[in-house]
């Protein structure tokens, strides 16, 4: 066996350890879900049982009032991806020009807000909701979510953009495309690796975030998935079974967005630093 066969089949065996580390707290997961009390978790947390018990699932949809959540949360996602989408496009774009004002500084800021954590503007960002009047809403958590997520559409829009030919867009002018055509017919469908990646990095971010859904929605109707999953913790007991159940359902979602769009992220990611 050559060399270069060697190194090559150990570093698939590598990937193949590293990737079964990562899934084996997910195959736990599943595996409790199936589980039927919370004696078989503690009492036996790795053994495989033979009756599966699906009421689990059952419960978490009922207990745990998931139909109505699950709205909540694709309308805040959803939002929120379009929202980072659309003003990533034309912030990326317009950042992309050497001749932009202030370039440099508008660029530090936004890797200040990617480095930035959440607690650090928590409570400014707290009396800025209820301020404008959006607490315990949707929005109070679409537009932090989107706030959040735009300083990296920005920076790999920018990136991506920066070896857009010019002349495409003089060209465009010359035939009388509007400005908005111009960024949703062919801004858009040119940079859609990196609208994919922001999409899905989007989604990862919003549709798991407790911090800020705990915080600032108090309506039991507004809660998002994760909020929803405290139903299952009593004073005295909590029903482990249905609550793995439950967060077995709240991933599948995520799980299934990267596995479609698992190419083009990749692609997104690297399509600014081999221009």
């Amino acid at each position: 066996m050559n060399p270069r066969a060697v190194r090559r089949l150990t570093g698939t065996i590598l990937w193949g350890v590293l990737a079964a580390a990562m899934l084996a707290p997910v195959g736990w997961m599943l595996l409790s879900s199936l589980k039927g009390s919370n004696i078989e978790i503690f009492g036996h947390p790795l053994a495989l049982h033979r009756n599966w018990h699906l009421r689990n699932y059952v419960e978490a949809v009922r207990a745990g009032r998931m139909a109505d959540h699950f709205v909540n949360s694709l309308w805040v996602t959803g939002l929120s991806v379009a929202g980072t989408v659309y003003l990533g496009l034309w912030a990326g774009f317009a950042l992309s020009k050497p001749a932009f004002p202030a370039r440099r500084l508008w660029m530090a800021l936004l890797l200040v807000g990617m480095i930035l954590p959440v607690q650090a503007y928590l409570i400014p960002l707290t009396g800025l909701l209820s301020g404008i009047g959006i607490h315990d809403s949707l929005w109070a958590l679409i537009l932090p979510y989107t706030a959040q997520s735009l300083p990296v559409a920005i920076l790999l829009f920018s990136a991506y953009f920066a070896g857009f030919p010019s002349e495409l867009e003089d060209a465009a002018r010359i035939d009388g495309v509007g400005t908005l055509r111009f960024y949703t017919s062919i801004l858009l469908p040119a940079a859609w690796p990196v609208a994919a990646t922001v999409t899905v990095l989007t989604c990862l971010n919003t549709w798991n975030e407790f911090l800020l859904a705990m915080l600032f929605i108090v309506d039991p109707a507004m809660k998002t998935l994760p909020v929803g999953m405290i139903a299952f913790e009593q004073s005295h007991n909590t029903n482990y079974p249905a609550l793995l159940a439950g967060l077995s359902l709240i991933s599948l979602p995520t799980l299934l967005v990267y596995a479609v769009f698992n190419r083009q992220v990749i692609r997104g990611v690297m399509a600014g630093t081999v221009k």
